[in-house]
């Protein structure tokens, strides 16, 4: 009867202390032989795009992505490299029982270039979702088949399609006369389906349109509406509908965050996932703390809550960081403000005939492109991999539309 009770007991604990450990190997607590201790450690886990690249902790190869590694906590310095790809390195902070993650994109050394427009163009305007970009061609032969103009406004979705494919332009107001597009402005509606064209002289230096068309996109075929003495109300009409989206978003935030932006901030863009905030502060202000304590595990890079007036910030909703990101002084026609790259976790500025593309918190700035561009003028394209640039390697008269290939 005793020996039972004893068996019965001794399963009890080693039932008990196996468990223990399972869950406590589970938290990341490893055996030190050294100090005959168990500590807690931390795990790194680092993803690329492409994959098999190095991961180099403290300048030491220690596996290839994706990878999980275990680490004591403290402060490490962590590349990745693959051949033929620019280096991405970061310094990361692991702590015990916390999941530290890394999500590296790596750019070619040399991106190739591919033609999207051969007959030059003029005036691209991308729409506010960032998924379209309509333009004027002004200089195109007529259509062999139709017998119809390919002079007009073309509009060109910046997605792929169900193959993979890259869908074709389509044209969606046909020039029956000759117009002076040197002169036009396009227009987007909040809901993109439909755009204005509105010719405006430069010598008058007035706001108002001599002349200004209404493109319906879903109705291509149909006459064109003259809203020439209607553009002013119109466009004051999709201002409007922009501003109620906008903030309708910023309704969801925190309060305190909400007017923080309304108060000090203007050229808001939530990124494609809505889970960050690009802007510009309008004023010196300080975003207090939202979050109290403040979150473990998040990205260890010192944030910015002070901002200055004129200057780019993202702020992260979830981890509630704000880092600052760039100065584009107005005198600087070379710089241009920055865009959000389709993932949500880089941004893309363009400086003096260079095209950089960024991490959100302002880390691994690495050249996309270098050469002519006209206008500082790029796209990204959804859903990733490529950029769209404007660009005139010919010295033709007008330029066109190249896409950046960073697989």
């Amino acid at each position: 009867m005793a020996k039972r009770l004893l068996f019965s007991l001794f399963s009890i604990v080693f039932v008990i202390t196996l468990a223990t450990s399972i869950i406590l190997y589970g938290r990341g607590y490893r055996y030190d032989r050294q100090k005959n201790i168990v500590n807690p450690t931390g795990i790194l886990s680092v993803s690329s795009y492409p994959e098999k690249a190095s991961i180099y902790v403290n300048d030491k190869l220690t596996s290839a992505t994706d990878a999980s590694i275990t680490l004591p906590p403290d402060w490490y310095q962590v590349r990745i490299s693959k051949e033929g790809y620019q280096v991405w390195e970061k310094r990361i902070r692991v702590q015990g029982e916390v999941v530290s993650q890394i999500d590296a994109l790596l750019i070619p050394n040399n991106p190739s270039l591919k033609a999207v427009t051969t007959t030059g163009i003029l005036s691209p305007h991308l729409s506010p979702s960032s998924t379209k970009v309509a333009y004027f061609i002004t200089n195109a032969d007529t259509d062999p088949v139709t017998l119809k103009t390919k002079n007009g406004l073309w509009l060109m979705e910046l997605r792929n399609g169900p193959l993979g494919n890259r869908p074709e332009p389509k044209q969606v107001f046909i020039a029956n006369r000759d117009y002076n597009y040197d002169q036009a402005e396009i227009y987007w509606s909040a809901t993109e389906k439909e755009i204005i064209i509105a010719f405006i002289d430069p010598k008058t230096k007035s706001a108002s349109p001599y002349l200004a068309y209404l493109v319906s996109q879903e109705n291509f075929g149909n006459p064109t509406i003259d809203v020439t003495f209607r553009f002013n109300e119109i466009i004051q009409d999709w201002q409007q509908e922009i501003n109620q989206d906008e903030n309708l978003k910023l309704a969801t935030l925190n309060p305190q965050v909400s007017l923080f932006l309304s108060e000090n901030t203007d050229q808001i863009r939530f990124s494609p996932d809505d889970s960050k905030i690009l802007y510009q502060a309008t004023a010196s202000a300080e975003l207090a703390p939202i979050k109290i304590p403040p979150l473990i595990g998040v990205n260890p890079t010192e944030e910015v809550r002070k901002i200055e007036k004129d200057k780019y910030y993202i702020y992260d909703i979830k981890e509630d960081k704000n880092y600052y990101l760039t100065d584009v002084s107005k005198s600087q026609t070379d710089v241009s403000a920055p865009i959000w790259y389709t993932d949500s976790k880089h941004f893309l500025i363009a400086e003096k005939d260079k095209i950089y593309i960024m991490d959100y918190d302002r880390q691994n700035k690495r050249s996309l492109y270098s050469g002519p561009f006209v206008d500082n003028l790029v796209f990204p394209w959804a859903p990733g991999g490529k950029i769209i640039i404007l660009t005139n390697f010919n010295q033709k008269e007008l330029a066109d539309l190249y896409e950046v290939d960073l697989r």
